[in-house]
This record gives structure tokens, sequence and C-alpha cells, in this order.
């Protein structure tokens, strides 16, 4: 017996797991990982104290997943008036969209802000720029295999603007420091 692939099933590209959804992770997680780990190093940096950073870093991870959600219902939104307007077929939902980049960017925030509360200022700051790094490169791996790029690249390209953010924010945090250790 001769096992024969359908022709037209042969041609088409097959579905990578989460490509559906690719967007809306990607935007909400970097995004706000990025933020987040920017926003309590560079507090660290420049008050040196866990408490103000914990609130700076828990303040700007909830809003900016609630901003992000909110950012991808109305862009999404738009973008399926614009097809409905123009007879153009679109089938991603304003919703769907909102609820995967919020949760995305929430679950996010909590990897550079989690160290803050088990560990004192120094260590907390080198866990979560490691924990930031290894999520970020994950994530741009991830991206990598499913469009076809090198994963190893897609995951270093999201480590280099991760860090580049980062190191902006320290940079503030030690020129405007007031806590007189910067």
């Amino acid at each position: 017996m001769q096992l024969t692939a359908d022709p037209v099933e042969a041609t088409r590209p097959r579905r990578r797991a989460g490509t559906d959804q690719m967007r809306e992770i990607v935007m909400g997680a970097q995004d706000n990982l990025t933020n987040v780990l920017a926003v309590v190093l560079g507090v660290a940096i420049g008050s040196g104290e866990v408490a103000t950073v914990a609130l700076a870093g828990l303040a700007a991870g909830l809003a900016e997943a609630i901003s992000m959600g909110g950012v991808l219902y109305t862009a999404t939104k738009a973008e399926r008036d614009l097809a409905s307007s123009t007879g153009a077929p679109f089938a991603k939902r304003p919703v769907s969209a909102a609820t995967t980049t919020f949760c995305a960017a929430l679950v996010a925030a909590l990897i550079p802000l989690a160290p803050f509360a088990f560990l004192p200022l120094r260590a907390a700051m080198v866990l979560a720029a490691a924990l930031s790094v290894g999520a970020l490169f994950a994530i741009g791996s991830w991206t990598g295999g499913i469009t076809g790029d090198r994963w190893w690249r897609s995951g270093l390209r999201f480590v280099l603007i991760g860090g580049l953010a980062a190191a902006a924010a320290a940079l503030v945090g030690v020129v405007l420091g007031t806590n007189g250790a910067a």
C-alpha cells in the first residue's frame, strides 16, 4: 500500500503553534518586559530603595499591560473596520487581541519585578536583569522559530532592544540618582 499526499494540501504552508496570536504576544511580552526591566533598574540605581522599586515596577507593569491591551483593541478594531469598509477579509477579534496582549504584558512584567520581592536590592537587580535577558531571548527565539528567521538571531535582537532600554534607564538612574550611591 502506497500513501500519497493530497497535492493541494502538500503545497499549503504548515501552521506553526502560536502563529494566530504571535503579534499580540510579542507586543505585550517584549514591550512590558523591557519597560518594567528599565523602570526597576533605573529606579533601583536612582533611589536605592526596594520599596520604591517595587512600587514603580508594579505601577508601570500594570499601567503598561492595561495600555497595551487597550492599544491592541483599538488598533485591531480599526483594522477590522477598514477591512469591512473595503470588503477585505479580516478574522481577528479586537477583544481577543486585547486580552492576549494584556495577559502577555502582565506576565512579562512579573519577570523583572519578582526578584525585588525576595532579595536585597543589588542581588534583585542582577537577578532581574538575568531573568529578563533569558526571557527576552526565549521570546525572540520562539518568534524566529515561527517566522523562519534564525532562532538565535531573533533571540539576540530581542535582547539587544531590551538591553538598550535598560541601559538608558540605568543611565538616568545614575545621572539623576538621589541615593548618593549612584
